[in-house]
Formats: structure tokens, sequence, C-alpha cells
């Protein structure tokens, strides 16, 4: 004998209001967030229409003498120190002789990580906000590498800023010169004052630290 159906008036269809209803949420909540974007995207037109305003102020309050760009190496910063105890830990102790060459490596790790922005406008980050952003441009980064070298006990380490303006750091250890490529995120050892490192520095344009700077445009 063939089961008897149940009547359709006896199902239990509430399982279908319940997905609609999801539904209807889920609609709901991509509408809201497609016009908060609309709204992000139309804010982001006028902050660049602000900046286009006044981009001739704000670059001659950012323009920087290869003088002032010295001052940008700051290797007793509040944030270069706090990276610099970081890395130090790392080491139990920290002896530069034997450590530093592997703490530059650990902190190029942690900056090649950022991303890599290109402003607007010419206008300089502080370290603080590069560490908060992991963001920064090319010579921005190499200021703060070059800073953070420092930090770590490198008296030779230096900034260099190419005829192409490209950015770079140098330094010295343990007889040997080493070059930081910023656009490759890559660091090479060569003999000390070979030939590769003087043709480096013919395409030098300014060479500069905490310490010294070098205008070689005139030169």
């Amino acid at each position: 004998m063939a089961a008897k159906l149940p009547s359709i008036k006896n199902l239990d269809l509430s399982f279908l209001k319940k997905e609609q209803k999801q539904k209807e949420y889920q609609e709901n909540e991509i509408q809201q967030l497609q016009e908060q974007l609309k709204i992000k995207d139309l804010q982001i037109e006028i902050l660049y229409l602000i900046i286009d305003r006044y981009r001739s102020i704000i670059e001659e309050s950012e323009s920087k003498s290869i003088a002032e760009l010295s001052l940008l190496v700051k290797p007793l910063d509040g944030t270069i120190n706090e990276l610099k105890i970081y890395i130090q830990d790392q080491f139990h102790p920290y002896i530069y002789e034997q450590h530093f060459l592997a703490a530059t490596q650990k902190a190029l790790d942690i900056i090649f990580s950022w991303k890599k922005i290109k402003l607007p406008i010419s206008f300089w980050l502080t370290f603080d906000e590069m560490a908060k952003l992991k963001a920064a441009d090319d010579i921005d980064r190499a200021i703060f590498i070059c800073s953070l070298f420092r930090a770590l006990g490198s008296d030779s380490a230096k900034v260099i800023i190419a005829k192409d303006k490209s950015a770079w750091v140098f330094f010295s250890f343990e007889n040997k010169d080493y070059i930081v490529d910023i656009v490759k995120k890559s660091m090479s050892a060569y003999p000390k004052d070979c030939p590769e490192i003087k043709e480096f520095f013919y395409s030098a344009l300014y060479i500069f630290n905490d310490k010294e700077y070098q205008d070689l445009s005139e030169g």
C-alpha cells in the first residue's frame, strides 16, 4: 500500500522565511558598504583637490637642501630606538663586531616588507608615520635604513642619491663595502674600495648621513 503524502498545509516552511530574511540582510549590508565606498572615493577626490590647490605651499615647506637632508637621518629617533632594541634583543648580548651584519639583515627584512608608495607631492614622512603605515617611498626608506644602521653602531652608513634619483645605502664592515639596493630590496658585499664601488660613487649625486653631507651635483 502506497505511503500517504503529508499535506502541504502541515509542512514547516519557516526555514524559507529565515533564508529570505538572511538574504535581505546581506543585500542591505552590501548596499551600505557600497555607499560607504562611494563616500570614501569622494573624500579621496576632495583630498586630491586640496593637495593640488596647496601643492606649491606644501612643497615649498617640505623642500630640503642637501644640508637639511642630512638632518633627516636620526639615529636617536624614538621609533628608530624602539626598532634597534627589538633587533638587539634577538642577540644575547648584542655585540657590534659579532652581530652587526646579521642585525642589518633583520632590519632589512622588516623595512623591505613595507609597501612602496609614491606620494602625489614632495612630502617627507616621519619615522613614526612610516612604521605605523608600514609604507614609504624609496628615499624615505633609505633614510630610515641609514638611521637604523647608524643606531646599530655603524659609523660609515650613508644615504646615496644617484644621478638618476635612485636611493641607496652604503656602509663598510670588516674590510668589506656593502650597498643596499632599495629598489631591488637587496644587499651586496664587495671587497674594500674595489672598482665596482668606485664606479658606484661616480654615479652619486648626493651623499649624506647625520654627521656629513656631500653635494656632487657640481663636481
